[in-house]
């Protein structure tokens, strides 16, 4: 049983046993979704690495055509609960799912799902705790430490976040991972590995976190900062320890600094965000590519903005993130890393986000640290656009959401540094569009339903569009 089950199990305890009337809220809900995916005969110009394979094993999918209908559905119970008793408080979001063929965990942690002990200047709490100072830029952009944190309140406008230990998990939320297993990862007996079968890799390994950031500012105007250090360890397919240094000091120097510097002005009108990222740290690899054998430094930046307008009951909000690129030299060795995310993916659509989570950038997700050039579970440079327009009306939602991916080229010299430039980025995008309509009475009733295309160049000879819908009720 880990951390986050433990902390979860002593919650709905001391709830239940200390008042006999008293429970927690309860939110029931169903999933079912249909995908349809084909790919062509067209092979005009194809772009080596960018079809379904992480690794050029299987032909599946450049031989012969293929249709792949996924259909399936899914039910989760959610246990909710906000509430504080003399000091204690406690935060309770938890989501129980069936339907083990859809891919899905056993149970999913909402953003935030913890015990604690509040006074009017601090807070000190085990659980999981959503990061204050992250990026703000997109709309369903996360990130969350789960372990042991302290929060201080020196003036109202003013909180200091610390994570003094967070065994980092790429901080999986359901709204995030519901759609991510839809296609298999191996075909017709194919020995193609994918990163989530690779439990045993995680669990040798140490990726722990600490974090501090701090969100300073009023409800117009906030200035954030954070700096977060995690350990990789063996955590990923492309690391590797030192068995010598790690028996001696539990880990090899395989580490990564991540930090962020944002600004946020929100009106009643216009909402601006704007957020500088970095990353250091060290690789130690047995790539064969690299310009040292044996280790690559880490030295990576990457730019996150968005502005989001609202007019009566229209939202309308864009957001952007684009990275800088490793650096090569005219060997096409690797001199130095480029940027490393942590976190949830910051898009909202299926296909991009989800069923092929195209990364813009490296990143170290619930799989370890992960960089690679490809169509699916792409780790990957380059940059990514969403433009969302909303219209409510009373308890209707109307929402259209539209993504799009240009990766930088691959190989070849480059200088590392974000470019702006078209030549610096591949000749080919990839879109998606993405329609929602749902009825929603408060945060206690949603039904809905959502329809997206994807929009992918000839020299990536795939066609699909997939389709679910959702309820949910609290009870």
């Amino acid at each position: 049983m880990n951390r986050s089950q433990v902390v979860s199990i002593f919650i709905l305890s001391l709830l239940f046993g200390s008042s006999p009337g008293y429970g927690v809220g309860l939110e029931v809900g169903v999933l079912g979704y249909e995908l349809f995916l084909k790919e062509t005969n067209v092979k005009k110009n194809q772009t080596p690495g960018w079809d379904f394979q992480m690794e050029q094993i299987s032909s599946d999918f450049q031989s012969v055509s293929y249709l792949n209908r996924t259909s399936s559905k899914s039910m989760f119970v959610g246990l909710k609960d906000k509430n504080k008793r003399n000091r204690v408080i406690w935060d309770i979001d938890i989501q129980l799912t069936t339907g083990k063929e859809t891919g899905l965990k056993p149970y999913y942690l909402g953003k935030n799902n913890y015990l604690g002990y509040e006074t009017s200047k601090f807070l000190l709490g085990v659980g999981r705790r959503e990061h204050k100072f992250r990026p703000m830029s997109f709309q369903t952009s996360y990130d969350g430490g789960e372990g042991l944190f302290l929060e201080f309140l020196p003036q109202s406008n003013l909180t200091l976040q610390f994570f003094l230990w967070d065994q980092y998990s790429g901080a999986i939320l359901f709204n995030k991972d519901r759609f991510h297993s839809l296609l298999p990862h191996s075909q017709n007996g194919n020995t193609n590995i994918s990163a989530e079968s690779e439990p045993n890799e995680s669990r040798r390994s140490h990726h722990r976190r600490h974090s501090f950031g701090l969100l300073y500012g009023d409800d117009y105007f906030k200035l954030r900062m954070g700096i977060q250090y995690i350990e990789l360890g063996t955590w990923g397919r492309h690391v590797k320890d030192s068995p010598r240094e790690t028996k001696t000091s539990g880990a090899d120097g395989d580490s990564l600094v991540n930090g962020n510097l944002g600004l946020g002005f929100d009106a009643d009108l216009l909402e601006v965000q704007f957020d500088f990222l970095w990353a250091k740290g060290n690789d130690r690899t047995s790539s064969k590519i690299a310009n040292t054998p044996g280790s690559i430094p880490i030295s990576g930046e990457a730019i996150q903005w968005g502005a989001e307008l609202k007019f009566g009951d229209f939202l309308l909000r864009s957001s952007h993130f684009l990275s800088d690129r490793e650096e090569r030299n005219e060997k096409n060795q690797i001199i130095k890393e480029g940027y490393i995310s942590l976190g949830v993916h910051p898009g909202q659509t299926p296909y991009i986000s989800q069923i092929f989570q195209i990364f813009p950038s490296a990143a170290v997700t619930e799989s370890g640290y992960e960089k690679n050039f490809a169509l699916r579970n792409g780790r990957c440079f380059g940059y990514l656009s969403e433009l969302v327009l909303q219209f409510t009306y009373h308890q209707f939602a109307a929402k259209m959401v539209g993504s799009y991916f240009l990766p930088y080229k691959l190989g070849g010299a480059s200088d590392g540094r974000i470019s702006f430039q078209k030549r610096d980025f591949e000749v080919f995008s990839i879109g998606e569009g993405l329609l929602e309509l749902s009825l929603k009475e408060d945060s206690y009733f949603e039904l809905g339903i959502g329809f997206s295309q994807l929009f992918l160049p000839e020299s990536i000879p795939i066609k699909s569009n997939f389709g679910y819908i959702f309820g949910r009720l609290e009870i």
